[in-house]
């Protein structure tokens, strides 16, 4: 039986400066940002709109709107001698992103079924991207603060971005992480080639990355208490 979905939904990301960070260029200390958000970092940005642990969020699609454009700073960064060193992050500047995705439901947290509600869920998703999300919303790093705005599917459909009716690839990029749903499992990072079309990328399942990497450094949490979503949907209707 297939999982349940919900609808889509859909929304506007703007900021001043993004930072996708290129794991390629951490090594040195020098961070310069993807040309495109990743779908783990869209999925960061959905997640502090709403998320419970009953749910997981899928990114389908963003659109580009606003053209590609960088802008290098230099930042002193405190040594553990106490001195500093320079180091340069090269952002993305004046982004703009339209974002398509939809949830379903976490099938390994069988002791949450109780609280697969697609109703209610769906209604405080809506109420919370109308609020510019339950927590603050990061465009990649902290001191890039994202605004977050709702839209409709006709918005979404309708827009056409910097890229119309171009093709560009980014070749291989970051997608994702598989995270371990018990202690026995390793976290895994996934690799795929990334293609704008028509300023649309379309991400790809985890399944179909063609790199998936094994990574040890990770450590495995317990689930703790929460709200059930008869109890949150009351609050909201209350508030």
């Amino acid at each position: 039986m297939d999982n349940e979905k919900s609808k889509f939904f859909y929304v506007c990301l703007e900021g001043d400066y993004a930072l996708f960070t290129n794991p390629t260029t951490k090594g040195g200390g020098e961070n310069v940002s993807c040309n495109a958000p990743s779908r783990q970092a869209l999925n960061g940005i959905v997640d502090a709109i709403y998320y419970k642990p009953t749910i997981v969020n899928i990114i389908d699609e963003v659109k580009v709107i606003n053209p590609i454009q960088t802008e290098t700073m230099g930042s002193r960064m405190l040594l553990n001698n106490m001195g500093a060193d320079l180091n340069y992050v090269t952002y993305l500047r004046d982004v703009k992103y339209l974002v398509k995705y939809h949830f379903e439901w976490n099938l390994t947290r069988e002791d949450l079924k109780q609280d697969r509600n697609m109703k209610k869920h769906e209604a405080i998703a809506e109420r919370s991207i109308q609020r510019g999300g339950r927590r603050d919303v990061f465009l990649g790093t902290r001191e890039c603060v994202g605004l977050v705005t709702g839209i409709t599917k006709e918005d979404y459909d309708n827009a056409q971005g910097a890229y119309f009716n171009q093709t560009i690839s980014f070749g291989l990029q970051f997608h994702s992480f598989i995270y371990p749903k018990s202690s026995k499992e390793k976290l895994k990072s996934c690799y795929t080639e990334t293609v704008m079309k028509d300023s649309t990328i379309v991400f790809k399942n985890q399944e179909d990355c063609e790199v998936i990497n094994e990574l040890s450094t990770y450590s495995f949490k317990e689930s703790s208490q929460f709200k059930d979503v008869g109890t949150e949907y009351e609050e909201y209707e209350n508030f």
